[in-house]
């Protein structure tokens, strides 16, 4: 498992490239050994997870899409759960693939771990909006419009990453981005389709 001193340090390195300070590149593990490591952030991911998992749902009860006690609950969390380890590899493996052919094969594996490692502050901003959606402090409404306002951030965060991990130009750090989000998208709306929506 991750120690806390690797947590310090991912978030300490995760801070650092939010500020766009190539120098946060440094706190990551960048071995092969600190890869497969990284991965084991989505044990970490878990609690962010689910509050969004239950903040959508309680969404859906809210708008009148689904009445409480009809709601398909298994098929629901089953879909979550497979869309969230399909969404944690899928990336990794697709840009594996292409990694030789557009240039980044050296660059890859400290991408990968810094992109593993930002997920964890990423998520801290959607674990807020959802839990005050939960609690009743802000409406439906409201907790869309910030949930969009923190995808546009997060857009702008996954493109300094790829920027400065990668060491890429613009229109490939962009590339890549638009890549990730893409298939998240992608993975979401099967993940959808197998319970239901």
């Amino acid at each position: 498992m991750i120690s806390l001193g690797e947590i310090r340090a991912g978030l300490d390195g995760s801070w650092l490239l939010l500020r766009n300070r190539p120098e946060g590149m440094a706190f990551f593990d960048q071995s092969i050994q600190g890869f497969w490591r990284s991965f084991f952030v989505i044990v970490l991911l878990l609690p962010a997870f689910l509050v969004s998992a239950l903040a959508e749902k309680q969404f859906y009860f809210s708008e009148n899409m689904f009445h409480p006690d009809s709601f398909p609950n298994g098929a629901y969390w089953t879909a979550q759960f497979v869309g969230l380890g399909l969404d944690w590899i899928a990336f990794p493996i697709l840009l594996a693939l292409l990694a030789k052919p557009i240039g980044i094969s050296h660059r890859y594996v400290s991408f990968i771990v810094a992109r593993n490692w930002t997920s964890l502050l990423a998520s801290i901003p959607y674990l807020i909006i959802y839990l005050a959606f939960l609690l009743g402090i802000i409406s439906p409404g409201i907790s869309v419009l910030l949930s969009f306002s923190c995808l546009l951030a997060i857009l702008w965060y996954r493109f300094l990453v790829a920027r400065i991990a990668l060491q890429a130009t613009i229109s490939l750090a962009i590339g890549v981005v638009v890549l990730d989000i893409v298939l998240t998208l992608v993975i979401a709306q099967l993940a959808g389709h197998l319970w239901g929506v």
